[in-house]
């Protein structure tokens, strides 16, 4: 039976519900026939309960409440009662997704009977969060702490483990910068003095000011960070990275300058990016990528741009290099490539952000012809012999 993977998507939920036809049930003895693998996958969809629900769960992700769902866990390291054993829900969250998304040519090319393979001397927990606060004076505070305590002496700055508090005061202070240092396998939420939120990524740095001044609120960003700006036509609202300047009065958007190729996203409200004498407008669902001195204007795929925010990896025609650099943030490692691997094709899939590093790797080894081993803080990848 040659599968079509979005049809066989649709039967594995039909099946897993109950619902199968006739016809759908002869063609889905067709693709359990075909490969041991299936069958593997299978019994260990049929002993998971509740697989509907946490599905209905990971389709409906809310921003705040991903980011509280994945910071209370973290902090608290209470494991879901519905967390599978050997990385199911991972797994089939992954699979079923792949299945709806895959393009057959990528597909057509995997063997059908091959093991899972992630060799791992040990397991690695997601990013938790966590900061380094370094006052404008080069004071540095580890922000690692559940207790909320006062930072500094005039009483502006609150904060703990999981989110910094910059408090508004009518006292006149210097616009001096502060930096909140976000490390590899960490995150972090923070609230500035005019009441904007933002969400800082893993291997990102937001420098900011204790107070804004009456004309402006700047901020610099180098990583990455989603922002809920205070609406406030008087002062605009100013990201700057790398040679970008993101204005705005109060909107919704993500700004990735991990590399030189900087790409802000807007989710909400409208911003403008300027670089030298460019100058682009955005709408909702609009992106903009500052390449050396172009600004380059598109439609946005906001799963995909906003999915670290909404506490998801979503890959979408990402390559292996690509991957490889979200985990290598996420999990704090160094990624090596052995052999001839094939850099330049493309995956696409989902899995909730929450997980260990070993279901992420089971979950790419089954769709992949890739091998994964971790030995300490580094992981190898290479091709399956």
């Amino acid at each position: 039976m040659k599968e079509n993977t979005g049809h066989i998507a649709k039967i594995l939920r039909k099946f897993l519900s109950g619902n199968l036809t006739e016809e759908e049930q002869n063609q889905f003895d067709d693709w359990l026939n075909a490969s041991p693998q299936n069958k593997q996958f299978l019994e260990s969809f049929r002993q998971a309960t509740n697989i509907e629900e946490d599905l209905s769960i990971v389709r409906k992700l809310d921003a705040n409440k991903a980011w509280d769902k994945l910071n209370n866990k973290n902090r608290t390291g209470v494991k879901s009662i519905r967390k599978w054993s050997l990385g199911i829900a991972a797994s089939l969250t992954f699979l079923i997704g792949c299945f709806a998304l895959w393009r057959t040519e990528l597909t057509a090319n995997i063997p059908k009977e091959r093991p899972v393979v992630a060799i791992q001397k040990q397991d690695i927990a997601p990013a938790t969060s966590g900061a380094i606060l370094v006052l404008a004076d080069g004071t540095k505070i580890p922000l690692n702490n559940d207790s909320t305590k006062t930072l500094t002496k005039n009483n502006n700055l609150i904060g703990n483990s999981n989110e910094l508090i910059v408090k508004g005061t009518d006292q006149a202070i210097p616009v001096q910068y502060n930096s909140l240092i976000v490390p590899k396998a960490s995150f972090y939420k923070m609230t500035l003095a005019d009441g904007t939120r933002v969400w800082v990524n893993a291997l990102s740095q937001l420098k900011f000011p204790a107070q804004f001044s009456k004309t402006e609120r700047r901020v610099f960003l180098d990583g990455e960070a989603y922002f809920e700006v205070a609406h406030n036509p008087n002062q605009p609202f100013i990201v700057e990275s790398k040679g970008n300047e993101i204005k705005v009065l109060g909107t919704h958007f993500n700004v990735n300058s991990y590399s030189e190729q900087v790409r802000t996203t807007l989710a909400e409200g409208k911003v403008e990016v300027i670089r030298n004498n460019q100058h682009v407008e955005l709408s909702p669902g609009e992106y903009v990528w500052s390449s050396r001195d172009n600004l380059i204007k598109g439609e946005a795929d906001l799963q995909r741009d906003l999915s670290w925010h909404n506490n998801e990896f979503y890959f979408k025609k990402e390559t292996i290099v690509d991957i490889a650099h979200q985990l290598s943030r996420w999990y704090d490692l160094d990624v090596k490539f052995r052999g001839n691997v094939q850099l330049d094709k493309e995956y696409t899939g989902s899995i909730e952000r929450d997980v260990k590093l070993s279901q992420v790797l089971e979950m790419l080894s089954y769709v992949s012809n890739l091998k994964f081993e971790v030995d300490g803080k580094q992981l190898i990848i290479e091709t399956k012999s």
